[in-house]
């Protein structure tokens, strides 16, 4: 409990950092011209392709969770939205855990069985690195080496996600037993049960093994999201005014995208628009009081967006708002 609310405070505190240097690089009487002088019409058709992506993300967690367990569309679409709202709650990712207490509490599958799938599905969502490797060369870029360190940290989060994976799944004795010596930090009475739940959770990490097709169909869904999500941040700085490219919007959102999986404030409020602001306008060139118009914008609309499908989720999960917070385990 003590750590959750360390973590709290620090994640909000590293909010209000973010929010006081964006609030110094933004000239206001221009935001508000941006804000006062953008197609909303636009923004708000092309919002069905963000929404778009998570809905593709969802068929890519149950193409990966179908060994185990065979959701219908609506119902992992409804589990991975809950999951989303609790992450944009929650600055620790415990959304990701909810889905398999959801998983759990619903259809008795063991959290150490369903854990490893949400394990490869947020390793699928690192997998777009490649296309920040790959656009880096072929797009002008301001030089910023914040920017740089931000992409080879994700890069090299990528690369051990990776590892891991590929070490669990052909040394699976070995990575058991170099789990099981973390648990000397634990107290004796709880190692037992953890060795348990160590060992169901790496067997569980071959949950995708000699299984290619599914891997090639989980890897195109993946990219199939980011163009999507791409595509609706596109028209977004288009209906701002914005003279940007496509391949740019790619680039920058993808990244801006990979950043989720670090530490973030409740709401990524600061995060988002400072990080936007960092890519979108110090490298890429586009004006930083559009860039600020069209995050606030954006991210009161996605959060919006995130809250009235997940309150549906909720609903066909049967699940109240109240408890999603408090799900037994």
């Amino acid at each position: 409990m003590k750590n959750k609310k360390l973590n709290l405070i620090l994640s909000i505190f590293l909010g209000i950092i973010f929010l006081i240097i964006w609030l110094k690089i933004i000239d206001w009487q221009e935001f508000i011209n941006y804000l006062k002088n953008f197609n909303l019409k636009l923004v708000l058709v092309f919002s069905v392709f963000y929404l778009l992506a998570y809905f593709l993300r969802s068929l890519r967690w149950k193409i990966i969770l179908k060994p185990i367990y065979e959701m219908k569309v609506i119902e992992s679409y409804s589990i991975f939205m809950t999951g989303l709202v609790i992450n944009y709650l929650i600055p620790v990712r415990a959304g990701e855990l909810a889905k398999s207490i959801i998983l759990k509490n619903k259809h008795k599958i063991p959290i150490s069985q369903s854990l490893p799938s949400i394990f490869i599905d947020k390793l699928a969502d690192l997998f777009p690195i490649v296309i920040i490797l790959v656009l880096i060369p072929l797009i002008s870029i301001r030089s910023n080496y914040y920017l740089y360190a931000v992409i080879l940290l994700l890069f090299l989060i990528f690369m051990l996600f990776l590892g891991f994976l590929f070490f669990s799944t052909n040394h699976k004795e070995k990575a058991v037993n170099i789990l099981n010596f973390f648990l000397k930090i634990f107290p004796v009475k709880f190692r037992e049960k953890l060795s348990g739940f160590i060992l169901n959770f790496v067997n569980g990490m071959t949950i995708m093994k000699n299984r290619f097709p599914e891997t090639i169909l989980a890897t195109l869904i993946t990219l199939l999201a980011v163009f999507s999500e791409a595509i609706y941040i596109w028209v977004l700085f288009k209906a701002f005014g914005a003279q940007i490219s496509y391949f740019k919007i790619l680039f920058g959102y993808t990244l801006m995208n990979l950043t989720y999986i670090l530490p973030t404030p409740p709401a990524q409020i600061g995060s988002n628009q400072f990080m936007w602001v960092l890519i979108f306008s110090f490298a890429l060139g586009v004006n930083e009081n559009l860039t600020s118009a069209a995050v606030t914008f954006s991210h009161l609309l996605t959060t919006v967006l995130i809250f009235f499908v997940g309150m549906f989720s909720l609903f066909a999960l049967k699940i109240r708002f109240t408890d999603i917070l408090k799900l037994k385990k």
